[in-house]
């Protein structure tokens, strides 16, 4: 749907984390490519837990965290201390019908 990299793939969104910005069953194409800058949406893999996380990341001078969209979530903003390895960046986003 749009320009991206050989390397892009496709992830269904599962749970309530980054609702209501991005909704569970939404899909979306995350990019290998893509430089993970400051505010963009993107998909870590947490060493610690051994599994993947869509999140929004946030840098502040040396400092990174992943944000969740949700308010309510319990753990809104986790630091980034070498625990994680940031996947891609989220180039779209959309539904099936």
């Amino acid at each position: 749907p749009v320009k991206c990299s050989d390397r892009t793939f496709l992830l269904k969104v599962r749970g309530m984390s980054m609702s209501p910005t991005f909704n569970e069953g939404e899909l979306i194409f995350v990019d290998p490519e893509v430089q993970p800058v400051n505010g963009k949406y993107v998909i870590a893999r947490l060493d610690d837990e051994n599994e993947a996380t869509f999140k929004q990341l946030i840098i502040e001078g040396d400092h990174k965290f992943l944000k969740a969209a949700n308010p309510a979530w319990p753990t809104p903003i986790q630091p980034i201390n070498g625990n994680c390895t940031i996947v891609g960046v989220v180039i779209f986003a959309g539904r099936l019908f």
